[in-house]
């Protein structure tokens, strides 16, 4: 039986929506691979001094604020698997793109080995500690960040219905449940830079209030759709705050499930820096999953802390096809501001999903019928044979079309009895015998036609599908940095466009990390 993705419920006080954007000058980097030159997605780029930063994107982009103060200061680029670097701010050109190079930091077991125990240890014990320890690694006093948010959809390759937030998180610590935060929206904006498209924030739950043929369809799961608010959907997923709590499939309760549902790998070490991780590589068990699902777990050994946790599902379509479920990375860090507990650096979840698209003018549908009668339409009063006539748009499939089945009628209050069906072309032709039916009923006729084909095999009354990825990332910019507001209204269980916003003195020191537009990006492969 396939199990479902599973969301935690969040309530908010409620307010009202105001939405303004910042208009600030940036500089523009890109994070790569100095041997492959491939980006490297996901890399902090952190002020020294200012303590504050960014991670960069899935193309390795990143933009920070160019702000007079931060010329005195110095950038620290860092990723898991590469080298530090370390750089004046003042030498980044402010016009142009700066590509940021990081070494890839190869090991060799050998020397991976003199940081283990003399005793080696099984990959589930290493994990048994990890969880163990999440309380007591992670900060269980009140602490908060602030962070860049974004959710988007996406094609092949183009972002679609990009909206980027601003978000404060005021955490009650790891001793308290998720549910009890709060947060804050500092700044919004629906990005109009990028192509916007009309598809709606909800997602379909079978057999509840939120069940509808236009809702987003997500193969092989669902999505407790928040109320259309992409933030909570994404919060609900780091499986590490959530520790204690359903999370998502497979991973179920962190702390108590997660062992049991999955087999490891012998460890691999993995540097981040200069410290060394264990990474493990796991995959659900096939005993109780029909679909694929693996990731990776990292696990610095001397404090047994979680610094990242990559999960992903798939599933073979008819085809044998290996198609996408979902994919999330979550990672975590020592964090100087918060006692150097672990504290969130990003987290990134996107999933799969089909739509209706609602652009879609040309699906198969009936364009208008009429009443025929032999003699004309008023040669009997008493009618006893009748023969309605739907036009369609498209030719019909002479198979479905003769389906006696596939059609319903009522004519008045009652229903009518159908005797033939006959197909030509792009109508069908719908005869049905009753002596008791009144001319003036013939207006209130209603016809039912399901499980009708077109030549093609479409449906009638079916739109086209979309198949499309839906993002929804969190950055993490500053910790523990206390912010004023003129007004304090915290964010609700509805689309981030229609909340309030918390203005601050204090909010114009972040920034959003808006991807390239496209002219962007083949202007930069040009002067390169």
């Amino acid at each position: 039986m396939i199990r479902h993705l599973i969301f935690i419920g969040l309530l908010f006080s409620i307010s009202h929506p105001v939405i303004y954007c910042q208009q600030l000058d940036y500089i523009r980097g890109k994070v790569i691979d100095s041997k492959t030159s491939e980006p490297v997605p996901f890399a902090t780029v952190h002020l020294k001094n200012s303590q504050v930063g960014v991670i960069s994107n899935a193309e390795g982009d990143f933009r920070i604020l160019n702000n007079p103060g931060f010329q005195s200061d110095s950038i620290i680029v860092s990723c898991i698997g590469f080298h530090s670097l370390s750089l004046a701010f003042s030498v980044l050109k402010t016009a142009g793109m700066n590509n940021l190079k990081l070494v890839p930091n190869i090991y060799s077991l050998n020397e991976v080995k003199v940081t283990a125990r003399k005793k080696r240890l099984s990959p589930e014990i290493i994990i048994a500690r990890a969880l163990r320890n999440i309380k007591k690694n992670n900060p269980d006093e009140p602490f908060s960040y602030v962070s860049y948010y974004r959710d988007y959809q996406k094609d092949s390759s183009n972002y679609l219905n990009l909206n980027e937030g601003i978000i404060q998180t005021l955490d009650t610590g790891f001793a308290y449940q998720s549910g009890l935060n709060k947060y804050r929206l500092l700044d919004f904006k629906k990005n109009m830079d990028f192509s916007r498209i009309n598809i709606t924030p909800y997602y379909d739950l079978p057999e509840t209030d939120h069940s509808d043929t236009w809702f987003k369809r997500i193969p092989h799961a669902i999505v407790g759709d928040q109320y259309g608010n992409e933030f909570f959907i994404l919060l609900a997923h780091n499986a590490i705050r959530n520790f204690n709590k359903k999370s998502f499939s497979y991973v179920d309760i962190f702390a108590q499930d997660f062992i049991k549902n999955h087999w490891f790998s012998t460890p691999m070490g993995v540097y981040d820096g200069s410290t060394v991780l264990y990474k493990i590589d796991f995959t659900a068990k096939r005993k109780i999953t029909e679909d694929n699902y693996q990731g990776a777990i990292y696990i610095q050994p001397d404090d047994y802390s979680i610094h990242k946790l990559e999960y992903s599902g798939s599933y073979l379509d008819s085809t044998k096809k290996k198609k996408d479920i979902f994919n999330i990375e979550i990672e975590y860090g020592h964090e100087p501001a918060v006692d150097s507990k672990m504290c969130l650096k990003y987290i990134s979840f996107n999933n799969s999903f089909i739509v209706t698209d609602m652009r879609d003018s040309n699906f198969f549908k009936i364009e208008r019928s009429e009443w025929r009668q032999e003699g004309g339409p008023y040669a009997d009063p008493m009618m006893i044979d009748m023969t309605i006539i739907a036009f369609l748009n498209k030719k019909i499939d002479p198979v479905s079309g003769c389906k006696m089945e596939n059609y319903d009628m009522t004519i008045g209050k009652r229903k009518a009895k159908i005797t033939r069906i006959k197909v030509d072309g792009p109508n069908v032709y719908i005869t049905v015998r009753d002596d008791r039916f009144k001319q003036m009923e013939l207006d209130s006729c209603n016809i039912n036609i399901r499980n009708l084909k077109d030549i093609n095999g479409n449906i009638i009354n079916k739109r086209r599908d979309l198949e499309l990825r839906q993002f929804r990332e969190l950055f993490v910019q500053e910790y523990n940095k206390p912010l004023e507001f003129e007004n304090n209204c915290f964010i609700q269980a509805m689309p981030l466009e229609q909340n309030c916003i918390s203005k601050s003195k204090d909010s114009g020191r972040y920034w959003m990390n808006t991807p390239l537009k496209a002219s962007e990006k083949q202007q930069d492969s040009q002067n390169h």
